[in-house]
């Protein structure tokens, strides 16, 4: 199937559009393209849809509004993104200051989970940034592959909204980008890594990772949650477990010492811990990997 796209320019509301009709490939494998335009309205507009096959993003550029979805209502203003799942209804308006927005309407393999995730992580649908030109910059690309006769246009526009789902993941996952917020970054990172550094050794408290971030327990566990999308422990099983593969795979250790060396000396607590992280026992992980080389 031949890829399509009809653009529209100053059509009524302001608004400027390309509709894009990508390939059967597309649609089935990759995120891709279904609308992309701006709405600059010149006095108050509303619009209201549900049922869409599709997400969409938002990017205000100027001005202010507010958007409705299954979340709730809340007030945008310059800066603001918002991914909003199109399946449920939503409605957005501007009234007396009238925005300008970017939008695009895409799909594609596990954007709904992505979606999901993110609401999750960021607490809504909509998160501030402070560097919107970034957004903007993948939304001019995606416009020029769109309007282009380039075969391979599909796949680049799938790079770029990756590309996008990315800059929203650094956004919502971190809650923002100001001062204050790359501080808090740096401090989860450095606490990410203390935990890798020092996996292998026994009777690490949540208490003891707390005082390397400098903040309380509480306070840790919902930042590094939000940020990495799992628990200070869970990160540590998960190093543990990153650990000890290594060596069921290169040696020929048995699993009791493996077990010690990667901070956990009870054996069956360590088979609980690594089955949980990589749903089989640690000697089902080293058969299957000596097999797969055997073959």
């Amino acid at each position: 199937m031949e890829t399509k796209s009809i653009t529209k320019d100053a059509s009524p509301g302001g608004t400027r559009r390309i509709i894009h009709t990508p390939d059967d490939f597309a649609k089935r494998s990759l995120l891709h393209l279904q609308e992309i335009g701006e709405l600059a309205p010149g006095g108050p507009y509303a619009s209201s849809r549900s049922g869409l096959s599709s997400h969409l993003l938002l990017l205000v550029e100027s001005g202010r509004g507010s958007l409705e979805t299954g979340g709730g209502r809340r007030e945008l203003s310059a800066g603001d993104v918002a991914l909003v799942d199109c399946r449920g209804p939503y409605s957005h308006e501007t009234g007396d200051e009238p925005w300008r927005l970017s939008w695009i309407h895409f799909s594609g393999p596990n954007l709904s989970d992505f979606s999901a995730e993110w609401v999750r992580r960021s607490g809504a649908d909509v998160v501030h940034t402070e560097k919107p030109e970034r957004f903007k910059r993948l939304w001019e690309e995606i416009w020029s592959n769109a309007g282009s006769a380039d075969p391979l246009r599909d796949f680049r526009i799938n790079d770029r909204l990756a590309a996008l789902l990315t800059l929203l993941a650094e956004a919502g996952f971190g809650g923002g980008d100001g001062v204050f917020e790359s501080r808090r970054q740096a401090r989860l990172a450095r606490v990410r890594e203390w935990i890798e550094a020092n996996c292998a050794k026994p009777d690490i408290s949540l208490d003891d990772i707390a005082a390397v971030a400098r903040v309380n327990k509480f306070t840790l566990v919902r930042d590094f949650r939000a940020r990495y999308g799992m628990t200070p422990k869970r990160a540590l099983s998960k190093a543990r477990a990153d650990r000890a593969k290594a060596m069921l795979r290169f040696s020929d250790d048995t699993v009791e010492s493996i077990c010690a060396r990667c901070g956990v000396p009870d054996p069956n607590y360590f088979a609980r811990m690594f089955r949980r992280v990589e749903g089989v026992s640690p000697s089902e992980f080293r058969f299957r990997w000596r097999e797969r080389s055997a073959k």
